[in-house]
């Protein structure tokens, strides 16, 4: 019989070879759609379920119909990208509007609704640490209303947004597309800051997890090749590949790329005639795992260039 020990060096082998053998693009034309309590239409993209070694997160897309709102919950965590579409965010009884390109985060187990009041279809993007919260028993999920068309004698109720920012402890919830912060640094062919590394930029406070911030990738470039902990990329705009491991990973816009936990070399490539621009989130294990370890990582090798020409 196999002692406990026995068991966790199998285990750690095992973890190694899910890694290994796992996919790295999660394919928008595969997504199986369903609908739940939540979402009128949602699919999972990078996570567990859908055969992903993550780290205790997942990303998600979902839509919200012309004239719907999703349902009304809390849980952990939670970052959200609006890739279309415009309403508001109900948060802690606190209206946020938003509109195509705008982020929300969700603090902690806040109770939230997202409205549809526009003439299109919502189509949003969710970064969530479910998994993780739930494997320490400190994921508590619990559905206070289901989805459903709105009531306009509800909507005419709902008073205006009266700020960006949380009354709780004056954290940052909502940051538009006009008000992203472009960078200086030189690793793509430009980065637009959101929340930032370890979500601490532009008043944001996100933890768990965040949507850090936007790279545009210029035509017949590459980025930088690097190593980290785990991070997600969303293709927002044009088509690409990504290196990771020593192999390639074709990709088009609206596929995610999952980098998954460990410190495997990655590059992203554009060789077409337009930009490719990715939006990047990340989770707080990560800086976690960094803090404890900081002799170990080596982020970026520096004797390689940053955003050079396919042909250097």
């Amino acid at each position: 019989m196999s002692d406990f020990y026995s068991a966790w060096l199998d285990r750690s082998k095992s973890n190694q070879k899910k890694v290994d053998e796992a996919p790295r693009v999660a394919k928008s034309k595969d997504l199986k759609w369903v609908r739940t309590p939540q979402d009128y239409k949602a699919a999972l993209m990078i996570a567990p379920e859908t055969g992903f070694p993550t780290g205790g997160s997942c990303l998600m897309r979902a839509e919200i119909p012309v004239g719907w709102h999703t349902g009304k919950h809390f849980h952990g965590e939670e970052a959200i990208y609006v890739e279309s579409g415009e309403g508001f965010l109900i948060l802690d009884e606190k209206r946020y509007d938003f509109f195509p390109g705008t982020i929300l985060h969700i603090p902690y187990r806040s109770p939230h609704q997202l409205f549809n009041t526009g003439n299109a279809s919502v189509g949003y993007l969710s970064g969530l640490a479910w998994h993780l919260e739930a494997d320490v028993y400190m994921g508590k999920l619990e559905q206070l209303e289901e989805c459903g068309e709105n009531d306009p004698n509800v909507l005419a109720n709902i008073p205006q947004e009266e700020s960006q920012y949380w009354p709780e402890d004056g954290r940052r919830i909502s940051m538009h597309q006009q008000q992203h912060e472009k960078s200086g640094e030189s690793k793509h062919g430009a980065t637009y800051f959101l929340m930032g590394r370890s979500g601490k930029q532009n008043g944001f406070r996100a933890t768990g997890v965040a949507i850090s911030s936007i790279f545009v990738d210029l035509p017949h470039t590459k980025s930088h090749s690097h190593a980290h902990p785990e991070a997600y990329l969303y293709a927002l705009e044009g088509d690409g590949y990504s290196e990771i491991g020593g192999k390639r990973y074709d990709w088009n816009q609206g596929d995610a790329v999952h980098v998954p936990p460990g410190m495997l070399h990655h590059q992203h490539f554009n060789p077409f005639d337009r930009d490719m621009k990715e939006l990047r989130f990340e989770f707080g294990v990560r800086y976690w795992f960094v803090d404890q370890w900081k002799k170990g990582y080596t982020t970026v090798d520096k004797h390689l260039k940053a955003t050079t020409h396919m042909d250097d």
